[in-house]
């Protein structure tokens, strides 16, 4: 099978691999594509074993090997990110549709939604959308990576503040480079001291056929530089 592979800022590395022509998206077969993909990027030495909590979150079992991952998919797409080390890892892709439009007062805090609807006024539609999936994507990461103690909303619990400097990176299967975009989440608990994750927006909209984010929290661990 061929994927694209990245190192990913602070640690961790992500993959992405897609259907084939011929076989539908349903949820057996991105199971199946993320076992192969698995299969591809284990080491060859190391046994393992997919299994999800009640919640639905993965994770893997190694005797050999202490992984947090992450998975996501949408359309005819499969990304798997995965570290070694006791970090809450989150990655979030998603292909375009009007659903997220309709639901953006669903996640979306008053000054993000307030943003969005700017952007719509101004007739930037690019800009908008791509501030949509973003937040929405950094959230979906976020809660992978650092699900909340209390019972909250995407709306609240999660905060996106404004993008900070690109950061340079490449995939391994592309001959050139991609700028890719960092961001602060603030993952309030509903206490005086917020959580601050590290998110990324990788691929937009607007460049590729899905839209794809990234949060690793590192629980106070020193990381890697970039």
């Amino acid at each position: 099978m061929t994927y694209s592979q990245l190192d990913l800022p602070l640690g961790g590395t992500l993959y992405i691999a897609e259907l084939p022509s011929d076989v539908a998206p349903s949820l057996s077969t991105y199971r199946s594509l993320t076992h192969q993909l698995l299969d591809e990027v284990v080491p060859r030495d190391t046994p393992w074993e997919l299994k999800h909590l009640p919640s639905g979150a993965p994770y893997l079992i190694s005797p050999d090997h202490d992984y947090s991952i992450s998975i996501s998919h949408s359309g005819s797409y499969v990304a798997l990110a995965f570290c070694e080390g006791q970090y809450g890892i989150g990655v979030d892709l998603q292909i375009a549709s009007d659903k997220l439009a309709r639901i953006a007062p669903r996640f979306m805090s008053p000054a993000e939604l307030a943003h969005y609807h700017q952007l719509l006024t101004a007739e930037e539609s690019q800009a908008a959308r791509e501030w949509l999936y973003t937040v929405w994507g950094l959230k979906e990461a976020a809660y992978k990576a650092y699900p909340p103690k209390v019972q909250r909303h995407l709306a609240t619990n999660y905060i996106v503040s404004p993008h900070d400097a690109p950061v340079s990176t490449s995939w391994s299967s592309d001959k050139g480079s991609d700028s890719i975009t960092r961001y602060t989440i603030c993952a309030d608990e509903g206490d005086d001291r917020p959580t601050l994750l590290t998110g990324y927006r990788l691929r937009s909209i607007t460049t590729a056929p899905y839209h794809l984010t990234y949060v690793l929290d590192s629980g106070g661990a020193v990381l890697p530089a970039e």
